[in-house]
């Protein structure tokens, strides 16, 4: 049996290295990354020398407004799927509908948090600068409509063109659907 012993040591020994080695990995990516974003965001705010006041704005009004319409739509999906969640417990479980919710609320944040993250750093922006530029693009009527969007969507009403949009994606899934069913179903 102290083969058996000293097999399941190496084991957890091993497997305990290859977490840690995995940890290293993706605490050094992630800082890598962040530092990279950083780097482009000072760049662009023309912290790299002699550009002119014009450089200052980082992101145009427009390219703030897809960002803020997709951070919306991104934020109601998110609402969406964990209102499902709620009930789903509710359902399996039997608990109060506030019990599920604030069991679910953490997770709810930390997956809010991450959306939002990835969405900024798909577009290569951090937190400030998207607040430099919501300051700076205030007077824009557009830009204000955007940001209402994106607070209202957080809230859980759906963002201006949601619903045609999830209704098309609905439609053309159910074609998809149709088609692999023919397809299965014909003799022939």
């Amino acid at each position: 049996m102290s083969s058996l012993e000293q097999a399941i040591k190496v084991t957890v020994g091993v497997t305990a290295a290859v977490a840690l080695g995995t940890a290293y990995v993706l605490v050094h990516e992630r800082r890598r990354k962040a530092k990279a974003v950083r780097k482009a965001a000072e760049a662009a705010a023309g912290g790299s020398g002699g550009g002119d006041s014009s450089q200052s704005t980082v992101l145009s009004a427009t390219r703030l407004i897809d960002l803020l319409a997709e951070s919306a739509k991104a934020a109601y999906q998110l609402i969406e799927q964990t209102r499902k969640m709620v009930h789903e417990k509710h359902v399996a479980t039997g608990m109060a509908l506030e019990t599920c919710v604030d069991e679910l609320q953490k997770d709810f944040e930390s997956a809010m948090e991450a959306v939002m993250g990835s969405i900024r750093a798909k577009h290569g922006v951090t937190e400030q600068v998207m607040s430099m530029a919501m300051m700076q693009h205030q007077s824009v009527p557009e830009v204000a409509a955007a940001v209402t969007a994106l607070r209202e969507a957080m809230g859980g009403k759906a963002p201006p063109g949601y619903a045609a949009a999830s209704a098309a994606a609905e439609a053309e899934a159910a074609k998809q659907r149709v088609r692999r069913k023919n397809k299965t179903g014909r003799k022939g």
